[in-house]
Order: C-alpha cells, then structure tokens, then sequence
C-alpha cells in the first residue's frame, strides 16, 4: 500500500479541539482521521494562533507552523486539509496549489460566495487536484445504506422529501442540503425560502425545493443548534426511508394492501439486519486516498458538490431576505 503525507491547516472544532470533547466518542477531527488512517501519517500542521499550537503539542508529536508557506517549504505534504474559517478558504486554496500537493479536503461551506466556490472547483481541476468537501454524511454507513436502499427502487419513484434542521444555514444547513441531493440524486430547480433570523450572522432559513421530476423537498429550521434535530424523510411510490435520531437510526417502509380501508395501501414497517456502521471520518479519508491511488475515480463529496450546497444555501437565504420570492437555480452549474 502507497502511504501519503497529510497536514492540517487550522486546529480550531474540526481541526483539532473537538478530540477534546469527553462525550465525543467517534473521530471528530481532521487530525484524528489522518492519525488512525492506515494510509496517512500526519506530517504537520498550521495554525497562527500559538495558544491552539501549545494546547495540541500536549496531545501530539507532530510538527507545527505558523504559516503555508513554512509548512509546503519544509515537508513533503499530499494531502491537506482546510480547516479555517471559511472567509479564508479561498486564500488557502490558492497558495495550495501552487505546491505539489494532490488532495484538498475543505471544510464546509466551500467558501463565502459561489464565485469563489466555483473558482475552487476550477482551480483543482487545471492543476489534477482532487478536491473534497467535508460533508460528513457522504461516508456514513446509515446514509450510505439508505441511498443504496433508494438506487434500488426499495421506495419506488421519489415523491416527496421532507427535512428538519436545528438552524444555521450556512453551517448545519449545507450538510443537510448536500444529504438530501446524494440521496435523491436530482438537480434543483427552484425554490422560495422564509426566516425569522435573516440579519443573523447565520441565519435559520426554512422553504421548499423542487428537484427534478417534480419532487418538493420541504427544509424546515427549528432555530437552535444546541437542540440537536437533524432528519431526513423520503417518501416514494412504493414505500418511505426516514433517516432520524441524529442520523443514529433508518427505517424503511413499504406500502402495504390496508387492513383497515378497502382499496387502499399504508405503510409497514420492514424489518432490517443491524447497519454495519465504520467511523465515517477515517472512511472520509479513505476515499480521498483511494482516488489519489487510481482505486476509484471520484471521491462521494467533490468540489462540485460542496459548490451546489452553498448554492442552494445561497439561494434560500436571497429569497428569504426577499420575503420567499421564487428563485430558478436550474442553471447553477460548478463545471
């Protein structure tokens, strides 16, 4: 096996400082995936902040910087991670490529703007980067069942979807708009969106999508993010996939010939064996190394999808600022 070279840029929550939550059992950090990756040794990482620098020296023995330009200079990196905020995403990026490296794994969102995310996306692709957005539910077991379970036709033609989210639409709202489109697998067409929030930094945007084939997505906000509720419910032709708890639990339903209503169907319960669940984080970078290998082809969350999240997240905020006016992103495109 080929092993690669990894650093990360920012120790901030993602980075770094989430290892140190006690009731955080699975991998939470970018550092912590590279560490327990078998493919990848963490070879540095950056931060200007010596306070953040000091705290993860008790934790690690990996070198440090305090800029990109000292890390590409003094190591020999494959992959990077972007952890910073995501006002500097860009910035980084661009510094980046301008060294050997193969892989970028960014943090969500993108980037500020869909001009810059769209740049991102072009950028990696002149210069043969894999580019990777850190959509988490892309390498989830439970998710990754359920959108096989749908690929199958388990639920017949797609109907319906409806989700819920704790608020924070530019944050919480990007993960939940990037599972709803690996799982449906349509393109958005237009959609109108309402908040009660919007001056906020980042606001809670609740609307409706349609997708392709007429399929209405409803997004719902219910305000605050420390009140953990982040749902996913698809309904077909043929039977319903709710993804609740968290992401913690799937059921799947069919629709079944009524015992109650002559001439009608409702939906039953199926029994289903125990998910197979892997620690989503390693799996994140196992897939990264996979494409860098030539194992695979494309990594589940690319640049292009990190791009259509901001997108839709973008589009839900102008039309709430704008009191739900209808807005047509059928032409968004990131290539």
């Amino acid at each position: 096996m080929n092993m690669f070279k990894a650093a990360v840029i920012g120790l901030g929550n993602i980075g770094f400082f989430f290892d140190l939550d006690p009731l955080r059992k699975e991998t939470w950090s970018h550092v912590s995936a590279y560490i327990k990756c078998l493919r990848t040794e963490l070879v540095g990482v950056v931060d200007v902040d010596k306070e953040k620098i000091d705290i993860f020296k008790q934790h690690h023995n990996v070198l440090t910087f305090e800029s990109i330009k000292e890390l590409m200079e003094n190591t020999a990196v494959d992959i990077v991670s972007i952890c910073t905020p995501t006002e500097d995403h860009y910035a980084i990026l661009k510094k980046l490529i301008e060294y050997p490296v193969k892989a970028i794994f960014c943090e969500k969102p993108l980037a500020p703007d869909i001009c810059q995310a769209k740049e991102m996306v072009k950028l990696c692709k002149e210069k043969n980067i894999v580019l990777a957005i850190n959509h988490t539910r892309r390498w989830d077991s439970n998710y990754q069942f359920a959108k096989e379970l749908i690929e199958k036709g388990k639920i017949g033609k797609i109907k319906a979807v409806n989700t819920f989210y704790p608020g924070q639409l530019f944050n919480i709202g990007t993960h939940l708009l990037d599972a709803v489109r690996m799982l449906i697998q349509k393109d958005p067409c237009v959609l109108s969106g309402v908040s009660f929030d919007i001056e906020a930094q980042d606001p809670s945007v609740s609307g409706w999508i349609e997708f392709d084939e007429s399929i209405l997505c409803t997004v719902i906000a219910t305000g605050e993010r420390k009140d953990l509720v982040f749902e996913i419910d698809v309904v077909g032709d043929e039977g319903r996939m709710r993804i609740i708890e968290n992401g913690e639990k799937v059921e799947w339903f069919v629709f079944v010939e009524s015992t109650r209503c002559s001439g009608y169907r409702e939906l039953s319960l199926m029994q289903m064996d125990p998910i197979q669940k892997k620690d989503r984080f390693v799996e994140s970078i196992n897939d990264i190394v996979s494409v860098i290998d030539g194992d695979e082809s494309t990594v589940r969350c690319t640049g292009n999808d990190g791009y259509y999240s901001l997108a839709l997240s973008v589009a839900l905020f102008e039309s709430a600022k704008e009191k739900g006016m209808t807005v047509n992103i059928g032409e968004f495109n990131a290539s």
